[in-house]
């Protein structure tokens, strides 16, 4: 049995609209493969978060990454996906686990309007294990102009989203519904994990 980890990003944990469904559709695309199983990866704070509905801000990004490290087991083989602030996590349990590969739903390569600020450390922990980056075109954490001027690790592989912003929200002319994209993303990320598995 390989277990496949989904940890969510700043703002909106599983239960949020995006994830819930992620969740559900990764689950039935994976059962073709037989010994695997997918675990949605909630933080403290947004249990927390998801009980009082009261929203806060995530507590400082190494104290999450040391939660998580703590509580994924580290002697058994696995695959870690991560929404955006989720992704900065498993690119740092790639040092520590056994992980056999990473799937990014959105890298916020840097905070919002700040590209100087980046966030390109994380990842050069994930150096060993196939990494995969799924980033929309038009994300505002990491535009592809930005993103193909800099200097990646070899393990590092972009797989781009025509039009899709940070949330993975689409133009209109694209004709695509949320529910259309969010499948579009399984697929995607079933492929990139496929070999691994």
């Amino acid at each position: 049995m390989i277990k496949v980890y989904v940890l969510h990003g700043a703002g909106a944990g599983h239960s949020g609209d995006f994830l819930n469904v992620f969740d559900q559709q990764l689950t039935q695309c994976l059962a073709v493969f037989g010994e695997v199983e997918v675990i949605p990866f909630t933080l403290d704070y947004m249990a927390e978060m998801d009980l009082g509905g009261k929203r806060r801000p995530p507590p400082n990004i190494n104290k999450l990454i040391e939660e998580a490290r703590d509580k994924i087991p580290k002697q058994e083989p696995i695959i870690l996906i991560g929404k955006s602030m989720g992704s900065r996590i498993i690119a740092e349990l790639c040092a520590t686990h056994q992980v056999k590969a990473c799937v990014a739903l959105g890298y916020p390569f840097y905070p919002p309007k700040k590209p100087e600020k980046d966030r390109l450390y994380h990842l050069k922990h994930s150096k060993n294990v196939p990494f995969h980056i799924i980033q929309g075109t038009r994300d505002g954490l990491g535009n592809r102009d930005w993103v193909e001027q800099q200097q990646l690790l070899p393990n590092i592989n972009l797989h781009w989203f025509e039009g899709a912003d940070h949330d993975f929200k689409l133009l209109k002319r694209y004709n695509m519904s949320q529910e259309e994209v969010i499948e579009t993303l399984v697929k995607q990320t079933v492929s990139c994990i496929q070999s691994s598995i």
